[in-house]
This record gives C-alpha cells, structure tokens and sequence, in this order.
C-alpha cells in the first residue's frame, strides 16, 4: 500500500513513526473490508442484454399492457384496496429503486390454497392458477424494464434485508439487473445465494433464452420442468455458452 503524506511533511524515522504508520495502515485496511462494497463488476450481458430486454418489452406491449389492465379491473373490482403496489429493492451497482408488482385479490390466493389440498387433479389445477396468479402480479415489472431497473431474465429482486446476509455473493447479484423471470426455478432454489454466481459465470444469450421459455412454458405446462440446464463448466467443444442442457426422464 502506497501511503501519500502531505506536502511538507517530515519523513517517518524511527521506530515510534514506523510503528504508527502501521497502525494507521492497518487500520485503514480494516476499513475498506469493512465497507459494503468496494467494486462491482461490469454489467452482466452488457448493451446486448440490454437492447434484447427494449425490444422485448416493446414488442409485448400490445399483449402485457392489456393483460395488466383487466387484471388491475377485476383485482379492483373484489377489492377496494390499491391495486398496484411498489417495494424498494436493491439493483445493479447497489442502487435502489420501486419495484412494481399488481396486489392480486385475497379470494384467489384462498381459492387456490383450498384446491390444492383436495386432490391430485385439484393441486395440478391449483399450481397452475398460482404460476398464473405470480405471472400477473409480475406484470407492471415490465415497466421496470423500460426504466433500465430489471431485465427480463436476471436474480430475483431483493430488498436491502436480503441481500445483506449474502456476503460474497453479493458481488454477483450486483453485477446484474434482477429479472421479471427469476432463475431461482431453474439454478438452484430461492434460498441457494450460490445461485447468482453461477449465473453470473455461465451467462450467456442462450441461457437467458432457455430461462425465459422455460417461465412461459410452465405457465400452460401443469407438469413440472421437463428439463433443467445443468450450470456446469462444459468440456471444450461442448457447449459455446459453458452449460450443458439435460433432460429429465
């Protein structure tokens, strides 16, 4: 470490000035590995990600916008409680901004726990009701993705709470806009902060489209996943993105 002393300053002899200038060093290295963060990465997907995110979510304009407004009438129409609702969480660079969500009436959310209980066919029908349900309520994120806070595939948003018990994982989710469809489903699990490393290092175009078609797909699918990208380092040869895709029997 290069220590910079003042113009004029008399240089350190003895061992009083040796021993105090490590103090001072060595208290200044605790401070900057104190600090929540010191630098980020460069943004994962770069101006590609990010023009592929515009024309995506101009294109579905026609479709996403009257689909939120039926579903913002009918939400209004059970329930006299605002309809749209906005959450702090914690973006790329750790700046914070309003994530926007759609409240979904309490009646579907009952309807749907109640079948799921009933019956084999009742729970298939209730799961895809709540995939449905969790699509809409995601839909005024799509605005999100206008404003250059999200992307349409990224980590899942989370709120300064969450990210904070992260630790070193934190560097990864930051490197990113979080997405309106989450790779939790497809990387390891909501709870798993390895999950955004793995992202990060194996990204690519094509993962991102698997991860999106995936989303759709279970939103008329009432099965699982048929398949799941397994986020391993590839042989040479075998995978230009660094994944390798397997299907589940």
């Amino acid at each position: 470490m290069l220590i910079q002393l003042p113009s004029g300053s008399p240089e350190p002899q003895g061992p009083q000035n040796a021993d105090q200038e490590a103090t001072f060093e060595a208290g200044l290295r605790r401070d900057l590995a104190s600090a929540p963060i010191v630098s980020y990465d460069t943004m994962l997907g770069g101006p590609a990600k990010r023009a592929i995110d515009i024309t995506i979510a101009l294109i579905t304009t026609p479709i996403w916008v009257p689909l939120l407004l039926v579903a913002a009438g009918v939400s209004k129409l059970r329930d006299r409680a605002p309809v749209f609702l906005r959450d702090e969480r914690i973006g790329y660079g750790g700046r914070s901004f309003n994530c926007y969500s759609l409240r979904m009436s309490p009646t579907v959310k009952a309807d749907a726990a109640e079948g799921a209980i009933a019956n084999d066919a009742a729970e298939k029908v209730a799961s895809r009701r709540i995939r449905w349900r969790n699509a809409f309520e995601r839909l005024p994120q799509m605005l999100n993705v206008i404003r250059g806070d999200m992307a349409i595939v990224g980590p899942s948003p989370l709120s300064r709470a969450q990210l904070e018990p992260m630790k070193s994982a934190r560097r990864y989710y930051l490197s990113a806009r979080p997405g309106v469809v989450g790779i939790s489903t497809i990387i390891g699990g909501s709870g798993d902060p390895s999950q955004h490393k793995i992202y990060a290092m194996s990204w690519a175009i094509t993962t991102d489209a698997l991860i999106f078609w995936d989303g759709v797909r279970a939103l008329w699918d009432g099965r699982e996943e048929l398949w799941k990208p397994s986020f391993t380092q590839a042989k040479p040869g075998q995978s230009t993105s660094g994944i390798v895709v397997r299907r589940r029997s």
